[in-house]
């Protein structure tokens, strides 16, 4: 029952529209705290936070005619507060990004950082990524494209936790490489808090931590 109650809670969630901006800046703060906390309660109740044990699958093409599958384990550190900037929100996460190469059991390491760009009313979004590339089977660069959605409202001290569907290419040495995947990044600081503070009412406030 609890499972299913659970899962009713999530289902929810994930279904609610998006909330607009508040013209009020002090409301707008006073939300922030709601929002942090609710994503990151539901992040732990629903095991997210063993995401960056579990391994991503990707699907890759490889030069002559090498096909295979590739597990990769994305570590998102932390994810910036969203950037100022005219248009679309922006989100910039660094990453580090071991794979190990089935088949082959070539070992890779990637370091590079990922940005996204929501639409202030949406929670839909896309990505870009880049990151260099060493490895067994060749050393290089690697650039990525893709659809992201993020689970929860986003607040500029809410960290996004998205589902994403990522096409990468890699150019190294050894030749280039295609890959596709579906994963899901939850940026470690989402569990750190907020760093701000919000205003609850006329002459009181309190630390979010």
């Amino acid at each position: 029952m609890k499972g299913l109650a659970a899962g009713g809670v999530l289902v929810c969630l994930l279904a609610a529209a998006p909330a607009r901006a508040s013209e009020d800046d002090g409301a707008e703060d006073g939300r922030a705290p709601v929002l942090v906390s609710w994503k990151r309660t539901l992040c732990i109740y629903t095991g997210c936070f063993l995401e960056p044990l579990l391994p991503d699958v990707r699907y890759e093409w490889g030069p002559q005619a090498r096909e295979g599958w590739v597990l990769s384990w994305p570590l998102h550190p932390w994810a910036l507060p969203p950037l100022d900037v005219p248009g679309p929100t922006l989100v910039v996460s660094p990453f580090l990004e071991p794979q190990l190469r089935l088949g082959t059991k070539a070992f890779r390491m990637l370091a590079g950082a990922r940005v996204y760009a929501f639409p202030d009313a949406a929670r839909f979004g896309l990505l870009a990524e880049g990151a260099g590339l060493w490895g067994r089977d060749g050393s290089g660069g690697v650039a990525g494209l893709g659809l992201s959605y993020d689970f929860i409202e986003r607040h500029r001290h809410t960290v996004p936790w998205t589902l994403s569907v990522v096409a990468r290419r890699a150019w190294t040495g050894e030749g280039n490489r295609l890959d596709v995947s579906l994963d899901v990044t939850v940026p470690l600081n989402m569990f750190l808090g907020s760093p701000g503070e919000s205003r609850v009412s006329g002459d009181r406030t309190v630390s979010h931590r």
